[in-house]
């Protein structure tokens, strides 16, 4: 039988059974051998050729349930690859009926889950079937099934499962093929595979498995005009429903308290599902744009219904559509783009915000519609709306400003946010003045090049701003005052004066004689000030020192009307005047010295600074309360614009101009102007330089800790003395060693040296980029010393870090923080030695014990607090802000977790929770930052104080808060937190609070005569009771013993006879108030805000109630106070009259409780004060959620003493000792916490 003429037989027929019922096979290692020769045989024949009458048997036999159900997975394999080859032998027909069909299929679908394991004996197996699936299209068996859509499903939900990055290329195709088979085959899709195939598309999808992703949009190109429909009607009937649930809503009037609820509830959820619904539809258009093609149409209808919400989306949405780039949306959908154009005049000014952020934004990704987009940006810019005007003018300050933007942008929107420079709303007017700055900056290189064009476009931007001082009003000069030195000449960032210069000496020659006098006018109004300062000073000097001739009456006179002088040069008049008041009230030389010295024209820009910056060290010492308010002042009459180190590049440039030519002319004009002008007000600048002393020889032994040693000694010097670290390229060069490849510590100290050297900007760029670029690198034996030293760049060298922070963030945020650490990177840490969780209990070990991983997250958290710490308070953004915000929420409120699913290990998680609760508490000392900082995040920080584990709750308490309070860096809500510790098992943790206490914050007082801010934090500090977690509204009394040792703690602190009558009515006034409910979600919790109020009324009597037991204990008498109270407006709200009365007569305080304490023996009573625990019993550890007012919980372990209330355990096996130096080098004294307000 030759191949020419006759078919191919299947020589071979297995015995696979041990008899004719097939329901028992032959012994395993037998059955083996038979199905891997049929195997290899069936696979050698060809479809053309075979005999299919020989197949027959085998057909037959391998449908036997002993065999598809076999316990081994092998015998699974080789026989439904068997079968892969007979369907490819009898194609197109199949020898199977229907139910067969499926039974086959769902076999194939349990095999193609395991391809997932890529190490498995059997993986060839399973990948050849998937190659016989994709290549002989056996899927299209399944779409003559008459129930083919379960079948179908599994297929997508199986194949979706199993698709991984790290999957050879074939593989993923093939999955490809099989999965576009199965929707070009059937008739219809169902609607779960559409389900599946949208999924990919989510945000978390896309991060937890982008190869999921990559085939979902691979899948949807190639199959667009089949998905189209199926797309459309998923988000019709999303979209559909949840526009007319809002409607019907919106419809409801006059319903119930209660109702009102639900329907604001029902609104709520509405709106989130328009909102992912949409969110799909941006993934879409930007992977798979095809398939939206009667999604558009839909989008278009949507921005012109009646409600706000969804015109909003459909605006951003679609404006962020017609922006994707290599897709030009709006010449396809040109009645949408018209739609679109239209919403600019929408009646809403939300949507307006939104058309017009989106609008401007085209600029950059679609610059070839700017001209349809400028006059109707110039239109916006002139807006009604002052939120509108405001968005337009940021929004044109975030652009890059490329070539085409340049182009783009016409030069009537330039005129137009010029105009708004001079807007009647400040934040307005402010947003232009540093937008239109922000564009010249980026421009600026271009401009000195000698670009024609854009100078003949932007050049005028310094003359546009400088003719503002013409408006002679005190805010405009004192933003446009700000923004000199930054965007406009960069000398924030350019570090040399001779670079200074050249900036300088352009931007000056740029200007029409109209703006040169503004920019004169500037400098004149400093020397004005400077004058006037100056004569303040003399008085404050001499009223200090006792050498007054005059009466103190006179001079008091005179000091008073310089104060309103000075203070009418600046927007915020009052504040000004009342910081000047306080300040001369200081009587402190060596502040008036201070500042004087910054405005003196014989110092250079370093030491300008450095003035300012001791001064103000120790003005925050002094009174830190002044630092903002005065800040002004100093940035007025500090020389750091027109300095003493500009005059001899001046006269270089000046004399280079006898010979030269062109552009060298135009600067030595201009040189010549500025320097008799200079010379004129500020005859005193000229020009030294300095010298400072490090001895590098000191840093080169071979010793590790030696040279630890020594550079923790510079960082300190250096932190007391700024920019003392000399200029040395001896020192540079070793310094940067030590960063790139030092110890952790070395690295750190090293890099924080590197930042506070002059001129050496260019070598923190350098080193911060080549730290970024090995952020990821896991081929380094140790990433943290990176790590650490790009906390200190982020923080001392913002302008290095800048240029990397968002690359950075999103890197530390989603593969640092959010990353769960994978089987292999625990088996690596345990090979190393460095598993966190070795099954004895410990939940602590000292930093210089933490392992890699943890050291990396750790200072990932420090790398991106920093950030926000270094930058100045004009460059933030309310993204950056809320992103480092959030994730130190998060980290807080679960306990140092990122997500509560996310199994960190305990040692990890406590290293976290304690810096992220440390960071929370750095960001409170800026003041910006603490009006961020929500009642939520306060409750927070206070539960640090009863955290699980002993070192975090000690460190937290001794080592952050309470200097910080000490040092009055964060605002006194923070006091109360420090009562917390009344059950902590450890005296020395009460002992240090009550000495804390009575030495230091008691003594703090607003005014002369008023309350200590401790006596006033008995309100707040029964706030924080009443959200405590631990409060169970269902056993009144039970709580009631749980809460008074709080209470007792705060009393055995703060009351004295002499204050015992302030505390009393201080308790009392609570009732005349309620509970206030706050934006970010207490009010919104499963605890209502009554029942918040009944526990402060609760709690109010119980203080009270105290009180009086203490003070009959004492023989103190407790009289009326005479003062007038009143509680803390963020979180109490006074009760209207009409809802006084309605407060009931009862007493709020349980009787059993009163009865319970009368009778328990004054000894009890008294040792219970001393709140001594055993040393076994365990710690207040905060279970319920009720103190995260946003509705994340709080998880932490639950245990209880005998009588039920909550005690405080420390890490087993360990005993309560020095923490180590986690603190980095800032933290070595606590003399110096206190005396700085930039510590970390």
């Amino acid at each position: 039988m030759t191949q020419d003429s006759e078919a191919h037989e299947l020589s071979f027929q297995p015995k696979l059974f041990t008899n004719a019922t097939q329901k028992k096979t032959v012994t395993i290692s037998e059955l083996y051998k038979q199905l891997k020769k049929l195997s290899k045989e069936l696979n050698s024949l060809e479809q053309e050729t075979v005999d299919t009458q020989t197949l027959d048997a085998v057909t037959r036999q391998l449908l036997a349930p002993s065999l598809l159900k076999h316990k081994e997975a092998g015998v699974v394999s080789y026989v439904s690859c068997c079968i892969a080859d007979i369907l490819r032998l009898y194609a197109p027909e199949a020898p199977y009926s229907d139910s067969e069909i499926k039974t086959i299929f769902n076999v194939f679908i349990d095999q193609l889950q395991l391809l997932g394991d890529q190490n498995n004996q059997f993986f060839p197996l399973r990948e050849y079937l998937l190659t016989s699936l994709a290549t002989v299209r056996t899927p299209a068996l399944v779409a003559m099934l008459p129930d083919s859509e379960q079948i179908v499903s599994r297929f997508f939900t199986v194949l979706f499962g199993i698709i991984k990055p790290d999957q050879p290329h074939n593989i993923q195709m093939q999955i490809l093929d099989v999965l576009q088979q199965l929707l070009e085959e059937p008739k219809s899709v169902p609607q779960d595979v559409i389900d599946v195939i949208l999924l990919q598309f989510t945000k978390k999808r896309q991060q937890d498995n982008p190869a999921a992703h990559q085939l979902a949009s691979d899948l949807a190109n190639a199959t667009a005009d089949i998905l189209q429909k199926y797309i459309y009607q998923y988000f019709n009937d999303v979209i559909v429903s949840a526009s007319q649930l809002r409607a019907d809503q919106l419809r409801g009037e006059g319903e119930a308290t209660g109702q009102h609820r639900e329907r604001t509830a029902v609104m709520s959820s509405s709106l989130d599902d328009l909102r992912s619904a949409h969110y799909l539809i941006l993934e879409l258009n930007k992977s798979a744009p095809g398939t939206l093609l009667n999604v558009i149409p839909q989008l278009e209808e949507e921005l012109c219904v009646e409600d706000v919400e969804i015109r909003i989306l459909a605006t951003g949405v679609l404006g962020e559509m017609f922006a994707e780039k290599g897709f030009t949306l709006a010449k396809r959908y040109e009645t949408t783009w018209k739609t679109w154009k239209g919403r600019r005049a929408d009646t809403s000014p939300l949507v307006r915000v939104q058309w017009v952020e989106h609008a401007v934004s085209l600029y950059q990704h679609q610059p070839q519609l700017s001209r349809e987009l400028n006059d109707f940006v110039v239109e916006k810019l002139s807006d009604v709306d002052e939120k509108v005007r405001q968005t337009a003018c940021r929004s044109l300050g975030v652009l890059e400003m490329t070539q085409a933007v340049q182009g783009a942008i016409g030069e009537g929107v330039i005129e137009a946010l010029s105009e708004r420079c001079k807007d009647r709303r400040s934040h307005v007017r402010s947003e232009a003045i540093v937008s239109l700055a922000a564009m010249y900056s980026q421009i600026y290189e271009e401009l000195e090049g000698g670009n024609v064009a854009a100078r003949a476009k932007w050049g005028d931007i310094p003359s546009r701003i400088f003719v503002l001082r013409y408006i002679n009003d005190p805010d405009i000069d004192s933003k446009v005052e700000s923004i000199l030195s930054g965007a406009i000449l960069n000398f924030t960032k350019i570090k040399d004066d001779r670079s200074r210069c050249q900036r300088l000496l352009f931007v000056f020659s740029s200007l029409t004689p109209k703006a040169r006098n503004g920019f004169f006018s500037y400098m004149r109004r400093q020397r004005d000030a400077i004058r006037l300062t100056d004569t303040y000073l003399d008085l404050c000097e001499k009223q200090c020192s006792g050498t007054l001739d005059e009466a103190g009456g006179v001079v008091d006179q005179q000091i008073r009307l310089l104060i309103v002088k000075i203070s009418s040069l600046f927007s915020e008049k009052s504040k000004v005047e009342s910081a000047l008041t306080q300040l001369a009230g200081l009587h402190d030389a060596e502040v008036y010295k201070g500042l004087r010295q910054t405005m003196d024209p014989s110092n250079d820009v370093k030491s300008v600074r450095k003035h300012q910056k001791s001064s103000l060290k120790r003005l925050s010492s002094l009174a830190p309360n002044l630092l903002e308010t005065t800040a002004p002042i100093w940035k007025c009459v500090g020389l750091t614009t027109i300095n003493r180190g500009l005059v001899p590049h001046l006269i270089e440039y000046m004399s280079s101009g006898v010979t030269g030519s062109g552009s060298d002319t135009q600067l030595a004009s201009a040189a010549e102007t500025v320097l008799s002008y200079i010379t004129n007000v500020f005859p005193e600048m000229l020009c030294s330089s300095s010298d400072a002393l490090f001895d590098v020889a000191e840093l080169r032994v071979d010793e590790t800790v030696v040279t630890e040693d020594r550079l923790a000694l510079m960082v300190r010097f250096a932190k007391a003395i700024p920019k003392s670290v000399p200029k040395s390229s001896e020192l540079e060069s070793q310094l940067s060693t030590f960063v790139r490849t030092g110890s952790l510590r070395q690295a750190k100290y090293s890099a924080y040296l590197l930042t506070q050297m002059e001129g050496a900007g260019p070598q923190c760029s350098i080193l911060t980029g080549d730290m970024v670029d090995n952020l990821d690198n896991r081929h380094l034996e140790r990433r943290s010393p990176s790590f650490a030293a790009l906390s200190r760049f982020a923080r001392y060298a913002p302008t290095a870090f800048s240029m990397y922070a968002e690359r950075v963030s999103q890197y530390l945020l989603q593969s640092v923080l959010l990353d769960s650490p994978s089987r292999q990177d625990m088996d690596d840490d345990a090979a190393d030695g460095q598993d966190m969780d070795t099954g004895d209990g410990s939940e602590w070990v000292s930093r210089d014990s933490l392992d890699e991983s943890g050291l990396v997250k750790v200072y990932s958290v420090k790398i991106l607090t920093n950030w926000l710490a270094g930058m100045e308070r004009q460059m933030l953004t309310r993204e950056n802000v809320q992103m480092v915000l959030g994730t130190l929420r998060q980290l807080v409120r679960n306990g140092g977790e990122m997500q509560q699913d996310q199994k960190t290990s305990a040692v990890h998680r406590n290293h976290l929770l304690l810096t992220a609760g440390s960071c929370m508490l750095k960001l409170a000392s800026f003041v910006h930052f603490e009006k961020m900082l929500n009642i939520a995040d306060m409750l927070s920080l206070a539960l640090l104080v009863q955290a699980p584990c002993y070192e975090v709750r000690s460190a937290f308490l001794l080592k952050k808060l309470v200097p910080a309070l000490v040092a009055r860096r964060i605002h006194v809500r923070y006091i109360p937190a420090v009562f917390l510790v009344a059950y902590d098992v450890e005296p020395t943790l009460r002992d240090n609070v009550r000495h804390v206490v009575e030495q230091h914050l008691s003594q703090f007082r607003p005014t002369p005569g008023s309350p200590s801010v401790v006596e006033d934090s008995l309100c707040r500090f029964l706030y924080i009771l009443a959200h405590h977690p631990d409060w169970d509204d269902a056993q009144p009394v039970a709580t009631l013993e749980v809460f008074a040792p709080y209470i007792e703690f705060y009393i055995g602190c703060v009351c004295m006879a002499q204050n015992v009558s302030l505390l009393f009515c201080n308790a009392g006034e609570i009732k005349a108030y309620r509970n206030r409910p706050v934006a970010d979600g207490i009010s919104k919790q499963v605890v209502s805000n009554e029942v918040f109020t009944r526990r402060l009324y609760v709690l109010s009597e119980l203080a009270q109630y105290l009180l009086r037991e203490k003070s009959i204990s004492s023989n103190w008498p407790v009289n009326v106070y005479p003062g007038k109270l009143a509680l803390p407006a963020d979180i109490f709200e006074p009760l209207p009259e009409a809802d006084r009365a309605s407060v009931p007569r009862e007493p709020f305080l349980d009787p059993e409780f009163v009865s319970r304490r009368a009778k328990a023996p004054a000894a009890a009573r008294a040792g219970a004060n001393k709140r001594t625990r055993p040393k076994t019993a365990a710690a207040p550890v905060p279970v319920a959620a009720a103190v995260v007012a946003a509705g994340d919980k709080f998880k932490r372990q639950r245990s209880h003493s005998g009588n039920g209330s909550r005690t405080a355990t420390r890490s087993k096996g360990k005993e309560p000792a020095a923490m180590d130096d986690e603190s980095d080098a800032e933290d070595v004294d606590m003399s110096s916490v206190a005396e700085t307000s930039d510590e970390e």
